[in-house]
């Protein structure tokens, strides 16, 4: 496996799963779709400690963060009676009445696709202790999206792609990725945008395939991409080594020193900090990656302002962006210096 540690940020393994003899969650009544948390709740909370948010009972803020952080999703905030259940490591969540009846996924830092298969898959098996699903036995698991019958697996890793960006490989990739059954996608799925040069990639097919077939697959996929991403780095630095050298400089002192940052200017100058931390390149110093990748999440608007403790009426919404963006600014400075230095 060629070094991954600077392309990979996390692994995902999601599982759409939905109960024997109801209907979709789009016509499923209130009363039904709250039993349905409940029954996932107590089966997982003898397991371990988990949290059940009510999105109709739950904070906006709260809510928000937990959507920053990949926990649930925007189509999660739109299901009147979707609820989620997530430990207390934020590795597993479990979203109830999304698209499906019950959508379980682990997400862990690193490329650890076996890892989160594992994970999940205890998690899934303790539910379907308590929990009838939908299954036929030529089809497998039934669900909302014809996409998705079968295993019901998605699995996923998130990726930092800048230098096949800058060098224009970007689109070769994912042309040669969908001819293995794969997709690329933004940072928060279908329809988003690889805000940072961040890009999920999973697999396409669900029907008619085994399980770990499919971690296998999208982890030599991944192992692929890491390759290409590596040696684009290489010939990126190369070529044009004074230009890397001056934006990631540049960022560096923009971010460590700027009075305020939009979301936008803070994931695009992050992008290059990260690219010039990279070991090839040793042009920024960090004692602390994992607290590096932290700060993209902490920096979103949501979070920065729940970590600021400063939201009024409980809604991110409540402080002007020219606010949250002074608040970004300051915050991200101090960790930077923290864990970083210019070489």
């Amino acid at each position: 496996m060629p070094d991954s540690n600077s392309v990979v940020i996390s692994s995902r393994v999601r599982l759409a799963r939905n109960v024997a003899g109801l209907p979709f969650p789009h016509k499923l009544r209130r009363e039904r779709g709250a039993m349905i948390a409940k029954q996932v709740y107590d089966a997982l909370a003898p397991n371990g400690s988990y949290n059940l948010y009510r999105v109709s009972a739950s904070n906006q803020l709260d809510l928000d963060v937990l959507k920053e952080k990949h926990l649930i999703s925007e189509d999660l905030l739109r299901a009147d009676n979707g609820a989620a259940i997530i430990n207390d490591a934020e590795t597993v969540s479990i979203m109830i009445n999304e698209e499906d009846h019950i959508r379980e996924q682990c997400i862990l830092r690193g490329f650890k696709l076996d890892e989160a298969y594992a994970e999940i898959n205890k998690a899934d098996d303790i539910i379907g202790e308590k929990v009838k699903f939908a299954f036929d036995a030529r089809l497998g698991y039934l669900t909302c999206c014809p996409s998705n019958i079968g295993t019901g697996m998605r699995a996923s890793v998130m990726m930092f792609l800048p230098a096949l960006s800058l060098t224009n490989g970007i689109e070769s990739c994912i042309n040669a990725v969908s001819r293995l059954n794969m997709t690329v996608r933004g940072v928060y799925g279908e329809g988003s945008k690889a805000d940072g040069f961040i890009y999920q990639v999973s697999n396409c097919k669900t029907l008619g395939v085994g399980e770990e077939d499919i971690v296998s697959s999208v982890g030599n996929c991944i192992n692929s991409l890491v390759e290409s991403e590596l040696a684009a780095r290489d010939r990126l630095f190369h070529n044009d080594g004074a230009a890397i050298r001056d934006r990631v400089w540049r960022a560096w002192g923009l971010l460590t020193n700027a009075y305020s940052l939009s979301t936008d200017e803070f994931m695009s100058l992050m992008a290059y900090v990260k690219l010039g931390a990279y070991d090839g390149y040793g042009l920024i110093k960090i004692s602390d990656y994992d607290r590096l990748e932290k700060l993209v999440t902490e920096a979103q608007p949501a979070n920065i302002v729940n970590i600021s403790g400063k939201a009024l009426d409980g809604d991110a919404r409540g402080i002007p962006p020219a606010r949250r963006d002074i608040m970004r600014a300051a915050y991200v400075a101090k960790v930077l210096k923290s864990i970083g230095s210019r070489a």
